[in-house]
């Protein structure tokens, strides 16, 4: 928009796509599994950002990825479109172990078999916004934990630098073929460090990291809303990471490598939430 182009945003109605036309995109509500909308929306664009909206209380995730994904890949396919960029996932090569990250691996061999097609897979590593899920856990109990391993170290990333890539990319054109695009956050982070650097930026510099056993992660999950689906396939991806299989072995380049650094993230971001969380609680 501020470059001179004419942005459609394509989702479901709520007041993100509010928020987006406010910004001064043109705006189309409707149902990613409706192929004819999606159809619709795709006709005549010279390029546009692909991915599959998360959905964590689907009864069967994967199931819920093919569907959508399905249902993007054939509208793409239908209305002739040339170019897009396309939101995949670190680890997203692998066919199975890797959790989530199976349907966007699934989503890929889709998009490459569509004929005419130029797309660039960004595969993101670990979002920092996943971290804001530790926020009731560390205002209920003064603690942040997870299933992850505190001595593992795994690349994360801001959304915001992924965003500022599609841009990039979209702006200076797709290039010709398939291809992929790894996108590793500014290092390496363990869930022990984040936890140290989000407690200091919000004034409990003590803050412990705990590792909690995989059923009672998945009982934490199912109880913050997660489908048993969903759940599980954290679960799978957690083990693969604690045991080195996943998101540990990517060679890092100044050409994948982001700016915004987990510092800046729990300044920006993170206390800014848990402030906000804290002032939304009742007083007893």
């Amino acid at each position: 928009m501020q470059s001179g182009h004419r942005v459609t945003a394509v989702a479901r109605a709520s007041n993100r796509l509010n928020a987006l036309q406010a910004a001064g995109a043109e705006t189309k509500a409707g149902n990613l599994q409706d192929t004819a909308f999606l159809t619709e929306a795709l006709q005549g664009a010279d390029a546009a950002f692909l991915m599959i909206p998360p959905n964590v209380g689907a009864p069967d995730n994967l199931a819920y990825q093919d569907e959508v994904g399905s249902s993007i890949a054939a509208a793409v396919r239908a209305a002739g479109l040339r170019q897009a960029v396309n939101l995949s996932s670190i680890g997203a090569e692998l066919e199975a172990g890797t959790g989530p990250i199976v349907g966007v691996h699934r989503q890929e061999k889709r998009l490459n078999a569509v004929e005419g097609l130029n797309v660039v897979h960004l595969r993101p590593a670990y979002f920092m916004e996943n971290l804001l899920a530790g926020i009731p856990l560390i205002q209920g109990m003064g603690i942040n934990g997870s299933a992850t391993r505190p001595d593992v170290a795994f690349p994360m990333i801001a959304t915001q630098d992924i965003a500022a890539r599609a841009a990039e990319v979209l702006t200076t054109g797709v290039p010709a073929g398939h291809s992929e695009q790894l996108l590793l956050g500014p290092r390496n982070y363990t869930n022990q460090e984040a936890t140290a650097i989000f407690g200091q930026a919000i004034g409990r510099p003590e803050l412990p990291y705990v590792q909690f056993p995989y059923d009672q992660a998945k009982q934490g999950m199912m109880g913050a809303g997660l489908s048993e689906s969903m759940a599980n396939l954290y679960i799978e991806m957690t083990q693969n990471l604690n045991e080195g299989r996943i998101m540990q072995s990517e060679v890092r380049t100044p050409e994948n490598t982001t700016p915004t650094t987990l510092e800046q993230f729990a300044e920006q971001v993170f206390a800014p939430a848990f402030q906000g969380a804290s002032a939304a609680q009742p007083v007893a």
